[in-house]
């Protein structure tokens, strides 16, 4: 029942949570790869993982779906040369805004049911937490088997693809970042 309800709400709502990716992809300073992409492309990559989200729901929730699906968006993103922290900043704002689509009284759970909130919740947070695990075993799948025997990362390889948070470069040496609450 929790997840053809939240799979219902994917399909009802998915212009505005389409837009809204897309809005917050542009005022974001954290996801600039993503501001390289045209508005349509943009909204592909966000409408794709909801649409996921649906079908995932209408099929019954499992992780062996979902972890599949996720893996090959880490290790497509791996070779877009994604920062594996802006990936991980998108899957949380494709959360939220998700969670903030959500009218738990009328449209969930009728009468706001504790068990009922707390399955829904349950499965809500399963999708997205598995998503962020998965990006990151096939970020790093891809990221493994592109390095060859010889080849070597320098530091700066490194810091560019796993480490590209928000700078704040007037009080920071040169190799040094910081995570801002966000």
């Amino acid at each position: 029942m929790a997840t053809a309800n939240l799979s219902k709400i994917v399909e009802d709502q998915i212009d505005d949570l389409k837009s809204e990716w897309l809005e917050e992809v542009r005022k974001s300073e954290y996801l600039t790869t993503y501001k390289t992409f045209s508005d349509q492309e943009t909204i592909n990559r966000g409408e794709a993982v909801y649409s996921h989200l649906r079908d995932w729901l209408k099929e019954g929730a499992t992780n062996q779906s979902s972890e599949t699906y996720f893996e090959k968006v880490g290790a497509v993103r791996f070779q877009e040369r994604f920062p594996l922290t802006e990936v991980h900043y998108a899957i949380y704002l494709l959360k939220k805004i998700f969670w903030n689509k959500i009218d738990w009284r009328d449209k969930v759970t009728g009468a706001f049911e504790t068990s009922n909130a707390t399955k829904i919740m349950n499965v809500f947070n399963d999708y997205f937490d598995l998503a962020s695990f998965s990006i990151t075993k096939g970020y790093f799948n891809e990221l493994l088997e592109s390095i060859s025997e010889d080849k070597k990362f320098s530091k700066e390889d490194l810091k560019q693809l796993l480490t590209k948070g928000k700078l704040d470069p007037e009080v920071l040496e040169d190799d040094e970042f910081i995570w801002r609450h966000v």
